[in-house]
């Protein structure tokens, strides 16, 4: 491990150097890729790609239909090509290179033959890599790229802004959630003048729905549990709603916000089944309540007031691991 400085202005100038010397640059954000995952590794790759060089992006599952609009989003790629051609790999919003998911794990020695940059904003980032730049007080990995980007005096072109943007208003929750910064907002200004399209973005991340996904939520809505004496709201995605409602796993996206809203939850924990039977978890959370320590505690990750993981099913099984967990670190 190499510790390449001391401040946060000097992280981000042996980043950008590191960089700066790279040409063949391969890109990668976590799995499962939520917006600020999906609008980091966009936008770095366009705004690198700005200043000639050879840019490669990546991400383990495939990028969510509500992200598609942004240009390029459609062209991450998912495999790791075996003859490419790698100065430096960059791994952003990751809080652990295990995050990356698939791609790395089909080849994890591969990896220790490059260069790693890493680039996070999560409290709970081991510092992996040959060098990392990680700043907990950033909103998001977005708002970090765009300060790269200035750094490296990268032109911002319209579609990088969008994607940049798309990254920090799904982080901060539309700007209604702990993540918000001052920061984060002069960042959106920036991004605002480069022209990004804020409604369009808003538009396709909390209220555009197909009739499917409107009817699955209808059915998770209707399921939802409250566990009173914890203050925990329940609700659940099982393989059987997705086939009478016709809707996809990421059509999910926005349920756990939504209950959040509920007045006697202090907790959303939102349990979705995948096809092999484990069960995905994502958590939502007043500011009084830290659900990144349950996540971490069950082999995830994520910040404060919204963490997720993955558990082995059945849902009964899940649930009490949850619980358990909940209780084990005396969290109300």
């Amino acid at each position: 491990m190499t510790q390449v400085a001391k401040t946060d202005v000097d992280y981000l100038a042996a980043a950008a150097e590191m960089v700066r010397t790279s040409q063949k640059i391969t890109v990668m954000a976590h799995l499962n890729p939520d917006a600020d995952a999906i609008g980091s590794t966009l936008g770095l790759t366009l705004g690198l790609r700005s200043l000639g060089k050879q840019v490669t992006p990546l991400l383990s599952d495939r990028v969510p239909e509500y992200a598609l609009f942004l240009k390029g989003a459609g062209e991450i790629g998912s495999e790791l090509p075996p003859d490419l051609e790698i100065d430096l790999i960059v791994c952003l919003d990751s809080a652990g290179i295990d995050r990356v998911g698939r791609i790395y794990d089909e080849d994890p020695d591969r990896f220790l033959r490059h260069p790693i940059l890493n680039i996070d904003h999560h409290r709970t980032n081991p510092l992996f890599g040959t060098a990392y730049w990680v700043d907990a007080a950033a909103s998001s990995t977005s708002e970090m790229v765009f300060r790269l980007l200035r750094e490296l005096e990268a032109p911002i072109d319209v579609d990088a802004a969008n994607a940049l943007l798309f990254g920090i208003v799904g982080d901060t929750g539309s700007f209604q959630n702990g993540a918000t910064t001052p920061g984060s907002l002069i960042t959106a200004g920036e991004l605002l003048k480069l022209s990004a399209d804020s409604q369009g973005i808003a538009y396709h991340l909390f209220e555009r729905k197909r009739f499917a996904a409107a009817r699955l939520w209808g059915q998770m809505i209707a399921g939802i549990e409250l566990d009173a004496a914890r203050g925990i709201v329940f609700c659940f995605m099982t393989q059987r709603m997705l086939l009478e409602s016709g809707a996809t796993a990421d059509e999910t996206e926005g349920v756990a916000e939504y209950l959040r809203g509920v007045e006697e939850a202090e907790v959303v924990m939102l349990l979705k089944e995948d096809p092999d039977a484990t069960v995905r978890v994502s958590m939502r959370s007043r500011p009084t309540v830290d659900v990144s320590a349950i996540a971490s505690a069950l082999g995830g990750g994520g910040h404060r007031q919204a963490a997720g993981c993955t558990l082995p099913g059945p849902m009964g099984e899940a649930r009490r691991l949850l619980v358990e967990a909940f209780d084990a670190l005396a969290i109300r």
